[in-house]
């Protein structure tokens, strides 16, 4: 049974189907890209004046754990915003 009133935040696509809980939390599984997500999760957005000042910070010569204490962020997605820029 198809779920049309479920959007899957990674693609839009409305072809969702619930695929078991999480922590109590009904999950659901995107049938156009495969990805599981729940409805009600929060995704924590930075700005772009804060990605690209965390990577400034990179090419000056500050480490990742420098930046991470300094901007109370992630080492983790530090690195990723690295990586992906």
């Amino acid at each position: 049974m198809l779920k049309h009133n479920v959007t899957c935040p990674n693609c839009g696509a409305s072809r969702c189907i619930k695929n078991g809980r999480v922590n109590g939390k009904q999950t659901y599984l995107c049938k156009e890209c495969f990805s599981r997500f729940s409805t009600d999760r929060v995704r924590k957005r930075y700005s772009k004046e804060i990605k690209k000042q965390a990577v400034l910070m990179y090419r000056d010569g500050f480490t990742l754990t420098e930046i991470s204490k300094r901007l109370n962020i992630k080492v983790q997605t530090i690195h990723y915003w690295i990586k992906n820029n």
